[in-house]
């Protein structure tokens, strides 16, 4: 092992990660592709305290393992932030947050692309108009009157679905 350079280390040990990842991503092989690159990111940058006490895959898997779970407290705290943003947006308290985060994807969904594109990027990603504008090839005054006309079809869609607005 320690005559190996990192890239030979990486191409014997790639898509033995990788089927880790996989089975523990239950198929999800684009998130396991992610994770993959992650683990091979935080073994490079810890190689040195690799001691040859165990397996250099069990090493890689322990670290693919870590980033694994460091991934699903990362999702868990995004949809909070998305659930506080939904009943923030909503006049709502977080109780409330499943049901009505449940109505307003589907009344995005139902919404044009651009539309639920641009809710999307400003109501669950806090991004400025400025960026919405700069990935969606728009300008910025129509990022913000798409906006503001989608808020309101939203919420006339929630009253419509029986929320009190």
């Amino acid at each position: 092992m320690r005559n190996d350079t990192f890239d030979d280390i990486y191409a014997a040990n790639l898509l033995y990660v990788r089927r880790f990842l996989i089975r523990l991503c239950s198929g999800n092989e684009f998130k396991a592709e992610e994770l993959t690159q992650e683990t091979f990111f935080q073994a490079y940058r810890s190689i040195h305290r690799f001691e040859g006490a165990c397996q250099i895959k069990t090493w890689l898997c322990s670290i693919a393992h870590k980033v694994y779970c460091a991934s699903l407290r990362k999702e868990r705290r995004q949809k909070r932030v998305e659930a506080q943003a939904i009943s923030e947006f909503a006049g709502y308290s977080l109780q409330d947050g499943d049901s009505l985060e449940r109505d307003v994807i589907s009344i995005m969904n139902q919404l044009p692309s651009l539309t639920s594109k641009v809710l999307l990027y400003r109501l669950f990603r806090d991004i400025p108009y400025s960026e919405i504008s700069r990935l969606l090839g728009i300008s910025e005054n129509s990022a913000k009157v798409i906006y503001h006309r989608g808020r309101v079809k939203l919420k006339e869609k929630l009253k419509e679905n029986g929320y009190e607005m």
